[in-house]
């Protein structure tokens, strides 16, 4: 393990030019004299740390996951935050973000406070009450409507339904301590509802969050959206920091392409097609493909490549300019903690993030 100290002179190169090579190397998981001395200790520095927030705020591809499993507890650090690559930007917790316990609040604490890590709750949004219905009233959906004030047929009662439902989950971030929340929106492929299947109430929805969260809020917490960005209302687009598409088992870069192309279609009258391809995040399925690095991929000019990292290269072209993407991900992505015959841990994906934001050489 390599310990770098970073000099005021040369941040602003580290920051703004590429990621360090360390941020993607493995390693252990705390520092001392920060007050998390439950952790296992390392040698990088504070300076180095700060340096690491500071390009977590830098203008550059993103590296995102659901990440799942999580106890914050354990021999090694596969099933801790704190065992991810440095440089993952964030995460989205997948079935772990309430309900925390004291081992989970201080990998959570760590990852935020000294990597910079961002650590958002998700769950699937179709109906109302999704997620966060007390269960005395979520075992029908009349007990859940009653439960948040909805009323079928009056639009006031279920305006202020989908208010109270909005403010719950923001209260619920603030409870956690998360930086924010992902949607998971399928209305087509499984999770249609009272919500998820009616625009201009999704819309509502995604109007009372944005006010709070995400770009238009001011408070740097992020609103992102996944499954489907392609089909959520067109004016929910500027309210969203990305949009992040589960391009499972992706053939090539016309299979990315075509994707984004019925993204860009669906806000073209809210978002230049350079906005949507900067906030467009691409993922591969690691429950299936962690140990592959994906499935087979072929880039527009014939190379040959596993699936996450033909992600990692691929190049949005609009209008034949190569603009940029918003980043690249994986489902399950502690799956990939250890890959047998591959040194370290999280193999591919620090790959893709040095393909995404070359090491400072």
């Amino acid at each position: 393990m390599k310990t770098y100290r970073i000099y005021l002179f040369l941040l602003p190169l580290l920051v703004f030019a590429a990621c360090s090579k360390d941020w993607t190397e493995a390693e252990r998981k705390d520092i001392t004299g920060l007050g998390f001395g439950l952790n296992p200790q390392t040698t990088k520095s504070a300076e180095y740390y700060e340096a690491l927030r500071s390009y977590k705020k830098s203008d550059h591809p993103v590296t995102f996951g659901w990440f799942g499993n999580w106890t914050g507890t354990g021999s090694s650090l596969a099933n801790s935050l704190a065992g991810l690559p440095d440089s993952t930007d964030f995460v989205s917790l997948w079935g772990g973000w309430k309900n925390l316990n004291e081992a989970q609040k201080s990998d959570l604490k760590f990852v935020q406070t000294v990597k910079g890590t961002r650590c958002l709750a998700v769950f699937i949004v179709a109906n109302l009450g999704d997620g966060l219905t007390p269960a005395p009233y979520n075992k029908t959906q009349d007990s859940t409507k009653l439960f948040w004030g909805w009323k079928d047929s009056d639009d006031g009662l279920i305006d202020q339904a989908i208010e109270k439902y909005a403010g719950a989950i923001l209260d619920t971030i603030n409870k956690y301590n998360l930086d924010g929340f992902d949607i998971d929106y399928e209305p087509n492929f499984g999770a249609p509802g009272n919500l998820a299947s009616y625009p201009a109430r999704m819309l509502k929805f995604v109007q009372v969050l944005g006010a709070r969260i995400g770009p238009k809020s001011g408070t740097g917490k992020l609103f992102v959206v996944d499954g489907e960005p392609q089909s959520m209302p067109p004016q929910s687009g500027p309210y969203f920091d990305y949009f992040i598409v589960q391009a499972y088992a992706a053939s090539g870069d016309a299979n990315l392409d075509s994707r984004l192309s019925t993204t860009i279609n669906n806000y073209k009258n809210v978002l230049t097609g350079e906005e949507v391809a900067k906030k467009y995040i691409v993922t591969e399925n690691f429950e299936s493909y962690a140990l592959n690095g994906g499935v087979s991929f072929t880039d527009r000019y014939g190379k040959k490549m596993q699936s996450l990292e033909g992600m990692a290269r691929w190049t949005p072209v609009i209008n034949g300019k190569r603009v940029a993407k918003g980043g690249a991900g994986t489902y399950h992505m502690e799956y990939e903690y250890t890959v047998s015959g591959k040194p370290g841990t999280y193999p591919f994906l620090r790959q893709a993030m040095q393909i995404m934001n070359p090491p400072v050489r």
